[in-house]
């Protein structure tokens, strides 16, 4: 199976792709929404991942990409939390706990590019992030300018052991004239 790198590496595609297709697999809510609309609570799986070309590294949640890349995926089960509201958007809010991460220097390429090429990537950090995501419209409604991304922080290690913090964050958007924005993205380690 080859790898077929994403238009982002997370949150843009997954948040108002696969997780609209999850939800609508859920269990349908019965009635008309209240004013606040009703909630659902689930425990699913979820990948984040983040991209810093400015500096050169790409984060990677879950699995090594030796297992990642081709088949298993990055996921790690979630709490995720949806509001269907009255007005019409759905409001997502994904919980994830300690998940692995690892942190490689992008500018050797894709670490899932490397594997194919029949390469070892070698992780410049190695430790763990907690994860939070939230869109204020899931299902794209283009009712408003969809606001969405994720922040990760936690703990992660140098080859030589040093313990560093970990903290990545991506902010999209998706205008009312469904016009896609990358609002803001990096990763900051501080050693």
């Amino acid at each position: 199976m080859h790898y077929v790198p994403h238009r982002r590496h997370m949150v843009g595609s997954f948040a108002a792709g696969a997780l609209a297709a999850l939800l609508m697999a859920q269990v349908a809510v019965a009635g008309p929404p209240a004013s606040s609309g009703p909630v659902e609570r689930f425990v699913d799986t979820f990948g984040a991942s983040y991209v810093d070309e400015a500096d050169g590294l790409i984060a990677l949640g879950g699995p090594p990409p030796e297992e990642g890349c081709f088949g298993l995926g990055f996921d790690d089960p979630a709490n995720i939390m949806v509001v269907h509201t009255a007005a019409g958007p759905i409001k997502a809010l994904i919980r994830q706990g300690d998940t692995p991460v690892f942190v490689y220097d992008l500018t050797l390429g894709h670490p899932c590019e490397i594997i194919e090429a029949g390469g070892t990537p070698v992780p410049l950090y190695v430790g763990s992030m907690s994860t939070i995501l939230t869109d204020n419209d899931l299902d794209v409604s283009l009712t408003r300018a969809n606001s969405f991304g994720a922040s990760s922080t936690g703990w992660v290690f140098d080859p030589d052991g040093n313990r560093c913090h970990l903290s990545a964050h991506i902010r999209l958007q998706v205008t009312r004239d469904d016009e896609f924005r990358v609002l803001t993205e990096g990763i900051t380690i501080s050693c």
